[in-house]
């Protein structure tokens, strides 16, 4: 979801990891979200987020137990 706020955020809340920072669509149903100095990969369901999100602030909220950590070379 879009968010008025624009500073990074990795943390919990409740039962959710949450996520805040600048979204990147990568045009091959993938999103890159800068947090701070740090880049995260998502891979996004359908449909996609509408390309009016590419660049702006944006905060993903997941359940705790539908994270996974990947190591992943950029």
């Amino acid at each position: 979801m879009a968010t008025a706020l624009s500073s990074p955020t990795l943390g919990e809340d409740g039962g959710q990891i949450v996520f805040r920072g600048r979204l990147n669509l990568t045009g091959d149903g993938g999103a890159v979200l800068e947090v701070a100095d740090t880049r995260i990969l998502f891979d996004l369901a359908d449909p996609p987020p509408p390309v009016a999100f590419n660049g702006t602030w944006v905060e993903v909220r997941v359940a705790r137990n539908s994270v996974s950590l990947w190591p992943y070379l950029l």
